[in-house]
């Protein structure tokens, strides 16, 4: 005969309903990962302020530092401006001084050239003179010299203008509208010219 054990089985299930509720009864705790993460961004941000301060903190310092040098630089060259004063007042004194005596200078050269100048006109015009020409008056209106003066004939008087015009070293510009007889017999003329400064 076959024996069933239907009691074993009546047991075996009422121990299961039992750890059933048992089971039941107690609370399950089940980590879904979510809470880890949102815990994690507060640190994050609270990480990345502190970054953020403290690079603005050294950015702060080197500033500061920077501003701390230009000022001592500042202080510097103050100090050194006023050691280096009585030395920039006597150079410029000397430059003052300097350009006076070059004004002066060119003022006495001018004056030199201007004393000889006459002489070497004078000069000039003698040697540019034929023997049949003379001169009445000279008269000159800044570097303007006009000659008034007598020909014996158109000759002499084209020979005396021929040879103002060969001078170019000093004479420019030359002007000599006619000649016309005078009342001697003679031909009165007048020329003009600019004197250059051949000195």
């Amino acid at each position: 005969m076959i024996k069933i054990n239907l009691l074993g089985d009546a047991l075996t299930q009422g121990g299961a309903k039992k750890g059933a509720n048992k089971a039941a009864a107690e609370p399950v705790q089940v980590y879904t990962g979510e809470g880890g993460s949102r815990s994690t961004l507060p640190i994050a941000g609270v990480v990345v302020g502190l970054a953020f301060a403290a690079c603005g903190g050294i950015y702060y310092v080197w500033l500061n530092s920077e501003l701390t040098k230009a000022e001592k630089q500042k202080v510097d060259l103050e100090r050194d401006k006023k050691q280096y004063e009585p030395y920039i007042a006597l150079e410029k004194t000397f430059r003052e001084k300097k350009a006076a005596l070059q004004k002066k200078e060119e003022v006495m050269t001018a004056l030199k050239r201007q004393q000889s100048l006459p002489v070497h006109l004078l000069e000039e015009l003698a040697n540019s003179l034929p023997d049949d020409v003379w001169f009445k008056k000279i008269s000159q209106k800044g570097s303007l010299i006009t000659i008034e003066g007598e020909g014996r004939n158109f000759e002499s008087i084209n020979a005396f203008y021929g040879n103002l015009q060969s001078r170019t070293r000093w004479f420019k510009k030359i002007n000599y509208p006619s000649a016309k007889r005078g009342t001697t017999g003679s031909f009165d003329f007048t020329i003009s010219f600019e004197l250059q400064n051949a000195v």
